[in-house]
C-alpha cells in the first residue's frame, strides 16, 4: 500500500454563498461530483469504502485563530503542537517548534520502520543560500523531509518530470531566476506526482497558493487556482494506483472567505480517495488523527522495495 498526501494551504470549509466563498463562486468541480454537493461549511460526514470526506477542528481546543506553522505540525505529527506551545504559531517554525517536528513527524517514523518517503515538491537552486542568509525559512513539511536525511528534490530532478513545483505548472519559476523549464499543464504535473507516487510507501506535495490568494483576497488569482487544483486533483485521482490512497486536507481555513484577510476558524476537509479510504481516516476529527492513521494503515503491509 502506498499513501499520497496533498497538503493546501488555508483551504477550509466556509459558507454557501458565492459573494465572500470562491469554492462556491468558481467551483471544484471533481471533488462537488465525487461527493454530489459542494464543499462548504454544513457538508457533514461522508464516507464509503474508497471515497471520504471529513470535516475536521484545526483549533485544537486552543484560543485564537489556527495558523500554519502549529497546523502543519500537527498533521505531520500527530501532536496537538498548539497546545504544547501554548499558542497557534504562524507561517514558519521556530527553534522549539521545529525540534517538535523534527523528532516526531511522520517521515521519521516511517523511514524508522522500514519504508521509503518523500517530498515531490521541488526547490529553487538557491533555497539554501536564501535560508543561510534568513531570506527564507523552513515550513514544516520541509523539515519533515530533511529529518530523514533525504536531498530535496531541484532542477536535475525536474529535467526528468521527478519534481513538481510548488504552483504546479512551474508558471512562477521565472520569478526565481528559473526560465528555462517549460510551463506544464495540471495534468502533466499530477502524471509526474503519480509516477513519483509509486516509487514510496508516502509521498507529500505542498501547495500554499491558495493561502496566497485568500491573505491577498485575490478573486482573479482564486479563480485561476481553483480551475488548475480541480484539473491536477482529477487527474491524480484518474491515474491513481489501485494500491494507492490520496488524501487531501489543510492545516486551517482562508482561501474559503474572502471576506476577511486572515485565517478563519472553520473546520477543513479531510479527503481520502481510493484504496481503504474509509479503514485509514473514517475516525478522525481533527488535525492530530492524521499521522497516527496513516502510520497504522501503512503499518499493516510490508514496505514497499
Amino acid at each position: 500500500m502506498r499513501v499520497l498526501l496533498l497538503f493546501i494551504d488555508g483551504f477550509g470549509l466556509g459558507s454557501n454563498n458565492p459573494e465572500i466563498n470562491p469554492i462556491v463562486r468558481f467551483g471544484l468541480h471533481t471533488i462537488n461530483q465525487l461527493f454530489d454537493q459542494p464543499m462548504i461549511s454544513d457538508i457533514g460526514l461522508n464516507l464509503t469504502p474508497e471515497c471520504c470526506m471529513i470535516p475536521i477542528d484545526t483549533t485544537l481546543g486552543v484560543e485564537g485563530l489556527p495558523q500554519s506553522a502549529t497546523g502543519q505540525a500537527a498533521i505531520l505529527t500527530g501532536l496537538n503542537t498548539a497546545k504544547a506551545m501554548g499558542r497557534h504559531i504562524q507561517a514558519f517554525p521556530g527553534p522549539q517548534l521545529s525540534n517538535i517536528i523534527t523528532e516526531n513527524n511522520i517521515m521519521k517514523r516511517l523511514t524508522e520502520a522500514g519504508m521509503l518517503v518523500t517530498s515531490a515538491n521541488m526547490y529553487t537552486p538557491n533555497y539554501f543560500e536564501l535560508v543561510a542568509k534568513r531570506k527564507r525559512r523552513h515550513s514544516a513539511i520541509t523539515l519533515a523531509a530533511l529529518s530523514t536525511g533525504m536531498s530535496l528534490r531541484s532542477l536535475p530532478e525536474m529535467y526528468i518530470n521527478e519534481a513538481v513545483y510548488q504552483d504546479i505548472t512551474n508558471v512562477t519559476l521565472p520569478d526565481f531566476g528559473v526560465d528555462h523549464l517549460p510551463v506544464l499543464s495540471p495534468t502533466q504535473a499530477a502524471c509526474n506526482l503519480v509516477n513519483i507516487s509509486r516509487k514510496y510507501s508516502f509521498t507529500i506535495f505542498e501547495y500554499f497558493q491558495t493561502d496566497r490568494a485568500g491573505h491577498k483576497q485575490d478573486w482573479l488569482h482564486a479563480g485561476r487556482i481553483l480551475r488548475l487544483l480541480d484539473e491536477f486533483i482529477g487527474a491524480v485521482y484518474k491515474r491513481l494506483p489501485a494500491d494507492t490512497l490520496m488524501i487531501i486536507t489543510s492545516d486551517h481555513g482562508n482561501f474559503e472567505d474572502m471576506s476577511v484577510k486572515t485565517h478563519t476558524f472553520n473546520k477543513v476537509p479531510l479527503i481520502a480517495l481510493g484504496y481503504r479510504a474509509q479503514e485509514t481516516v473514517g475516525a478522525i476529527t481533527d488535525l492530530t488523527g492524521i499521522a497516527p492513521a496513516i502510520v497504522a494503515v501503512l503499518g499493516k503491509d510490508d514496505p514497499c522495495d
